[in-house]
């Protein structure tokens, strides 16, 4: 078996291998290789960067083709198919109508129901004959008249055509009617003369 023989100025392991070196005083690192004439180590030179940037576009230009052969025809046309221009259409359209409305139908009034008018109220005419006539006017409020004067129709039966004034100063003749019950919305005839005057 044959020892390699270390390198000049380096120290050796009792076995004869190089022992391991580390950066230090005394034990300088040795140089490493150079990449090419002229050229530090690790970098390419044109030839191989031209090399390398042909071999990516082709592996580009795979990929893409991969990508597109996996792609549905339906997705291929509509990604290729260019936006439809848009177009407005205005359209006026004026129509006439006419409407003929049917008059309404008037309701009719209801009518009124058939009911009994109810009867006026009525109260008893007493006799006052030779009375004065403001005791005639006074006995038919009494007997359920509103008011006794306008119930009453004094004229003077003396044949003189005089005006009935002072109540008090006529006496009865004669009335229309008498011990009677009459409705009190009627009117009763009175005839009289003046008090100390002959009836007819």
């Amino acid at each position: 078996m044959t020892v390699p023989t270390p390198a000049p100025g380096y120290p050796q392991q009792p076995d004869g291998a190089p022992a391991p070196v580390e950066a230090g005083a005394g034990y300088p690192l040795p140089p490493r290789p150079e990449g090419g004439p002229g050229k530090p180590g690790g970098q390419l030179n044109a030839k191989q960067k031209a090399v390398l940037g042909c071999g990516g576009m082709v592996a580009l230009f795979l990929i893409v083709t991969l990508v597109a052969a996996a792609m549905s025809p339906s997705e291929a046309k509509s990604a290729e198919a260019k936006p439809a221009p848009t177009v407005t259409v205005t359209v006026t359209v004026t129509a006439t109508v006419t409407v003929t409305a049917t008059p309404p139908v008037a309701a009719k009034a209801p009518e009124p129901s058939p009911t009994q008018e109810a009867a006026p109220r009525t109260a008893l005419v007493p006799d006052m004959t030779g009375k004065s006539g403001d005791l005639l006017v006074e006995a038919l409020k009494t007997a359920g008249f509103a008011d006794g004067y306008k119930a009453t129709s004094f004229h003077d039966v003396s044949g003189q055509g005089r005006t009935v004034l002072l109540l008090s100063n006529w006496e009865i003749c004669d009335q229309d009617p008498k011990n009677k019950a009459i409705p009190v919305t009627d009117k009763i005839s009175v005839g009289v003369v003046k008090f100390g005057e002959s009836c007819p």
